[in-house]
C-alpha cells in the first residue's frame, strides 16, 4: 500500500529527494529510505540527479524508472482511433497507429478496434506483462466507474471495460474524451495546479471537463459536462440527443461543417470547394479550420457566427461556475483567435463583470495526441485507487 502511494507521489510530483518524499507520504525517514531501497533493487525508481541546496550538501533526486511500466492510450472520435504506447514519464514510446472505425454501437466496431490493438502489440517490443493498464478516451455519455458507454459501443449488462478486459486481460479504464483531456490539462497542460478549470474540447462536438476544486468533476451518476446540450435557440434543429435547438447544433463542429457545405452549394467564394475533388460530403473540421487560417474570408465569418454562439453558452457556465479558467482544445480551437474573438465578445455580453473579469480564456497547444495524452491520464488518475481497494 505505502509503495504504490510513493509510486503515485513520484508520478504526479516528478523526482523529489528523501526529505520530500517523507514529508509528501507521512512517514519517517528510516521507513522512507527503506522503501526507497526495495523499489530501487525492484527496478521501479532510479536516482535522479541531485537537487538544489539550501546551504548543504545537495540532496539525492529519486524518481520513476523510465522503462517501469507502459500504458495504452487509445483515443476515439467518431471518425478515427489512435493509439499509442507510453512510458510511466509520459514519453510517447511507440508511433501512433491510426485507423478509421466510425462509433456505432454495432459488434462489429468493437472487434475491429480488438484486432487494431492485437496487431499493434505484435508490431511493437512491449511485453503485455509490463503494460499497467489500457486507457479509453471517448466521445458519448460515459460513466466510467461502471465502465459503459451510453452513446457509443453499448451492448447492454456487459459494458465496454468488461469486454475489452476479458479480450485484452489488462486493466481497462474508460472516460469522456472532454474529461479526459480535462484530467491531462491539470496535469501537465496549460492549467497545471489551476484549481477551477473548464476545459471545451471542440471538435465534431462539444465535450467539457470540469476540474473544481482541484479535482475531476463527474457529478453523481458520472454524466457532468453535457454542456453541448443545453438548449441555447428557439425551435432550433433536431440534435442527436432528442431535443431541439441544443448547443450542439449550432457551434459544434459538424454545425461548423454544415454551414461551410451550405455556403458552398450557395455559390460562396471559398478555397474549400476545390477540396476533396469538390466532394462537399467529405469536408471535414480541419478543412474549415486551415480554410480559415489560411485567410478564407468564407471560412472566417463561419468560426465569427459559430464562436459567438458558443460565447453565448460559456458565459453560462462562467455565471454558474466562476472558474479562473477556460482551456479550448480540440480542432476548431486551431483557429485561435478567430474563435476566441467573438467567444470573448459574447461573454462581455452576457457576463457579469465581476464574475468574467477573472476568468482567462486559453487555447491549448494541442495536436493530434492530445486525446492520448488524456488516455494516459485517465489510467494514471485511476489505476492506483484500483491496486489500494485490491489490497
Amino acid at each position: 500500500m505505502l509503495a504504490v502511494k510513493m509510486i503515485k507521489f513520484l508520478y504526479f510530483n516528478g523526482a523529489k529527494p528523501i526529505a520530500s518524499l517523507c514529508k509528501g507520504l507521512k512517514v519517517s525517514v528510516p521507513k522512507g529510505v527503506l522503501l526507497i531501497n526495495q523499489l530501487l533493487e525492484l527496478g521501479v525508481l532510479e536516482k535522479k540527479g541531485f537537487g538544489e541546496s539550501n546551504g548543504g550538501r545537495r540532496p539525492e533526486l529519486y524518481g520513476m524508472a523510465k522503462e517501469s511500466f507502459y500504458v495504452l492510450a487509445i483515443s476515439m472520435d467518431i471518425y478515427q482511433t489512435r493509439m499509442a504506447f507510453f512510458n510511466c514519464s509520459n514519453e510517447k514510446m511507440t508511433e501512433t497507429h491510426v485507423f478509421e472505425i466510425e462509433l456505432n454501437n454495432e459488434m462489429e466496431t468493437l472487434k475491429s478496434l480488438l484486432l487494431n490493438i492485437e496487431a499493434y502489440f505484435q508490431t511493437t517490443n512491449i511485453d503485455r506483462k509490463d503494460v499497467l493498464g489500457v486507457g479509453l478516451s471517448v466521445p458519448g455519455l460515459v460513466n466510467s466507474e461502471k465502465g459503459i458507454n451510453h452513446t457509443y459501443l453499448n451492448f447492454g449488462e456487459k459494458g465496454l471495460r468488461q469486454l475489452l478486459h476479458e479480450q485484452l486481460q489488462l486493466p481497462v479504464f474508460i472516460e469522456n474524451d472532454a474529461n479526459a483531456i480535462a484530467l491531462a490539462m491539470r496535469r501537465s497542460g496549460v492549467a497545471r495546479d489551476k484549481e477551477n478549470v473548464l476545459v471545451l474540447y471542440l471538435d465534431w462536438g462539444i465535450g467539457l471537463g470540469l476540474i473544481l476544486e482541484g479535482k475531476l468533476y463527474r457529478g453523481a451518476t458520472g454524466f457532468a459536462g453535457e454542456f453541448s446540450h443545453i438548449p441555447i435557440e428557439e425551435e432550433g434543429e433536431l440534435c442527436l440527443c432528442g431535443k431541439t435547438g441544443c448547443l450542439q447544433t449550432v457551434a459544434a463542429g459538424t454545425a461548423l461543417v454544415k454551414l461551410a457545405q451550405k455556403g458552398i452549394l450557395d455559390g460562396q467564394h471559398t478555397m474549400m470547394t476545390s477540396l476533396h475533388n469538390k466532394n462537399i460530403n467529405k469536408l471535414s473540421v480541419k478543412d474549415v479550420v486551415d480554410a480559415a487560417l489560411n485567410g478564407d474570408q468564407f471560412a472566417i465569418s463561419l468560426f465569427s457566427k459559430v464562436g459567438e454562439r458558443l460565447g453565448k453558452g460559456i458565459a453560462v457556465l462562467i455565471q454558474l461556475v466562476n472558474p479562473e479558467m477556460i482551456v479550448l482544445g480540440g480542432q476548431m480551437a486551431r483557429a485561435d483567435q478567430l474563435l476566441t474573438t467573438p467567444i470573448q465578445q459574447a461573454v462581455n455580453t452576457y457576463t457579469m463583470s465581476q464574475i468574467r473579469e477573472r476568468t482567462i480564456v486559453a487555447v491549448s497547444n494541442s495536436d493530434s495526441d492530445t486525446g492520448l495524452y488524456g488516455a494516459m491520464a485517465v489510467v494514471m488518475e485511476d489505476i492506483f485507487t484500483l491496486f489500494v481497494n485490491t489490497k
